[in-house]
């Protein structure tokens, strides 16, 4: 162990090097002695030196620090209890191993004090003839010494506070003791001695307990103070307030789902329609939560950066200073490591993190939250995507507090994502349904137009054989293999009824005569099938655009200005307006991609229904391919496979049709189908 073992720079700067990890922890690990003079010191700065302190400790190291008379009062009263400690040996509590304490600062505090690693003097200046009458000790400089006397000196604008060590831009110039400034480094030896040993002209030098008794001591009520020109400008601990916005007040249904989420513990699910206010509802149980807790880390994380954006406006709005985790993490690493540090050690009692699912699970991300030693809360909106095989491993016990949002918390065909879903957030604490959003007006009714499309001669044959293979896998469903094998044919023989010929055809045929009136309309389409529907609605001379992931945030942005004003007469979109995007202008919608996923076709009705200015009721159009009528004459094998298949997708035209302003009208228009498959029961007829 020496200090010539070190790499050492002849300067340190914040641009360039981390202050505490490349110069304070390989010193503090290869030292003996520590002399250190400063103007400002605090516990939260001196814990920021754990990695180092711990080998320091080890070695039998001993710091001398002299400060300026300003500190935290909890600073004052541990470093009291450590100097009784260390005279009286009554405090049993700090009668133990470093291992016990570095976690608490105070504790640390104390205890380096109690077991003769740290003695502490206070500074002030004495010859008020000759310095300014508000005159303070305002030096910066220090000395680490191993046990072969070899030295490295230092100083520079650096305190011993979080701000100086790890938030401000500071720099240091260092000097050793084996090189050609070892003159240099003998005078600061020297200097400090002499400080020391109160020897110093026009400074008054005091043990700390005696600084006490004669009450030189500033009591701060702030956690670090810096210099800013030439005046003492505390830098006041980071408190932040949430609060619900003066022009909010919440709906009954929204105070309830709150209240049912605190009497579980703070954890659980709201399975609440979209368009019903998760995002407002949820940021006003995190204000709730923060008023019942000193100290409370947020991190919220979307399926998708749209999303994140919009809760990074709305927590604005409520009084949070959110940290945005998405992008390259370049933008978000050292400002939430940062924060964290800051958090642990106590200089900041709140923290709001807003980031994408995909960054949540990311390693850079894991590796910063498992720093987190406080009270943390993890929101996850649209949380049915957490529940994938990569992202449920990410769910870790960090968190004390869980809240899951989403109309349709259950994974369509994946009952161990849903499991683990359920395992980790809670069950469902709270459920608002589209029906009595619908019912007591915050979404507005609909119309619902079911438009049967029967497929060509050539999907009709690709659809029956890859319908005879999903019958030859169902009952086998046991095994997880087939499973996803069983899922992937699904998966395509969707996307053949998504992209069925015919669906073009009944589109131009369903808007003849209707561009001229056609306004604040939707088209959702399948991958693949963006640019024929626009093609299409262009030759019928309407304004159209498309709304998908390849166009920018400000261009959706923008896109969705002109859809709402009417520049634009319709978008033409595909997942990408499934979730969080907000369209409630939107009085009629197109629905070329039909699914069975419950997750989709929720999520798409929910953003035609929002209310609007002047919006009375919406209508929707659903292209359904099917195969033709009458294309099974006698039962078989693949027939009773088909008519489960049939009976799933009668589920979803039920969700919709259950609810229509028409829905006996929407049921004569499938009442052919679902009696040849003898699922009349499924439209609730007998």
């Amino acid at each position: 162990m020496s200090l010539r073992e070190l790499s050492l720079q002849s300067e340190y700067r914040s641009d360039k090097a981390d202050l505490v990890k490349d110069f304070y922890t390989p010193c503090l690990r290869n030292a003996t002695q520590y002399c250190r003079a400063v103007a400002y010191f605090s516990s939260n700065g001196l814990a920021l030196n754990v990695k180092g302190l711990s080998t320091f400790i080890r070695h039998g190291g001993q710091m001398s620090l002299v400060t300026g008379p300003k500190l935290m009062s909890d600073d004052i009263e541990a470093i009291q209890r450590g100097y009784s400690a260390k005279e009286q040996n009554l405090d049993t509590s700090l009668d133990c191993g470093f291992e016990a304490v570095f976690h608490d600062r105070l504790m640390l505090l104390a205890w380096l004090i109690a077991n003769g690693h740290l003695d502490i003097k206070i500074a002030c200046p004495s010859d008020l003839n000759t310095l300014h009458p508000h005159a303070v000790y305002h030096e910066k400089t220090g000395v680490f010494l191993d046990e072969n006397d070899n030295a490295v000196a230092f100083s520079g604008s650096s305190n011993e506070t979080v701000g100086g060590l790890l938030n401000n831009f500071e720099s240091i110039d260092v000097h050793w003791s084996w090189d050609d400034t070892q003159e240099r480094v003998q005078q600061k030896v020297n200097n400090f001695k002499r400080l020391w040993d109160n020897n110093t002209d026009k400074l008054e030098v005091i043990d700390f307990l005696n600084a006490l008794a004669e009450k030189l001591l500033v009591r701060q009520t702030v956690y670090e103070t810096e210099q800013a020109g030439t005046t003492d400008k505390p830098e006041i601990i980071e408190q932040i307030v949430p609060y619900l916005p003066k022009d909010i007040v919440l709906r009954k249904y929204q105070s309830e789902a709150i209240d049912a989420w605190f009497k579980n513990g703070c954890r659980g699910l709201w399975e609440m329609a979209t368009g019903t206010g998760k995002t407002i509802t949820a940021l006003s149980a995190l204000a709730k939560l923060r008023n019942e807790q000193e100290h409370l880390f947020i991190l919220v994380a979307c399926p998708y950066q749209h999303l994140v954006d919009q809760w990074y406006e709305e927590a604005v709005r409520f009084g949070f200073e959110p940290i945005l985790a998405y992008k390259s993490s370049a933008s978000w690493v050292n400002p939430l490591n940062t924060a964290l540090v800051r958090y642990n050690y106590g200089v900041r009692d709140i923290v709001c993190t807003i980031t994408t699912q995909t960054t949540f699970i990311s390693e850079t991300m894991q590796r910063l939250l498992s720093k987190l030693k406080r009270c943390a809360v993890l929101v996850a909106d649209e949380v049915h995507h957490l529940g994938a095989e990569r992202s449920r491993k990410k769910l870790t016990d960090i968190f004390n507090y869980r809240l899951g949002l989403s109309a349709t918390p259950n994974r369509w065909f994946d009952e161990s994502g849903t499991t683990a879903l359920r395992t980790y957030f809670g069950d469902t604490v709270y459920e608002f349904s589209l029906a009595k959003a619908i019912k007591m007006g915050y979404l507005c009714p609909y119309y619902y137009h079911p438009h049967l499309i029967e497929l060509t001669d050539e999907e009709f044959e690709e659809y029956e054989r890859l319908t005879e293979r999903i019958s030859k896998l169902y009952h086998q469903v046991e095994s997880s293999e087939i499973s996803e094998a069983l899922e992937r044919l699904l998966i395509k023989r969707a996307t053949l009824l998504n992209r069925a010929e015919n669906k073009l055809t009944k589109l131009a045929e369903l808007l003849t005569d209707k561009t001229d009136s056609l306004h604040h309309t939707l088209f959702y389409c399948a991958p693949g099938r963006i640019a024929p529907v626009l093609e299409l609605l262009t030759n019928l001379g309407l304004r159209v655009a498309k709304f998908t992931a390849q166009e920018s945030t400000a261009k959706r942005q923008e896109l969705l200005k002109m859809f709402t004003s009417g520049h634009l007469q319709a978008l033409v979109a595909m997942k990408c307006l499934d979730e969080g995007v907000d369209v409630p202008s939107t009085r009629t919608a197109y629905i070329l991609a039909s699914s069975s996923n419950p997750k989709e076709f929720i999520q798409r009705r929910g953003r035609i229904l929002r209310q609007s200015p002047g919006k009375e009721h919406a209508e929707i159009h659903d292209l359904i391919a099917v195969p033709p009528i009458d294309y099974r004459q006698h039962p078989t094998a693949t027939f009773h496979t088909e008519r489960k298949i049939v009976g799933r997708e009668l589920e979803r035209f039920n969700e919709f049709a259950g609810m229509a302003l028409n829905k006996f009208e929407a049921c004569d228009k499938i009442w052919e189908l679902a009696k040849k498959y003898n699922l009349l029961g499924a439209l609730g007829v007998s």
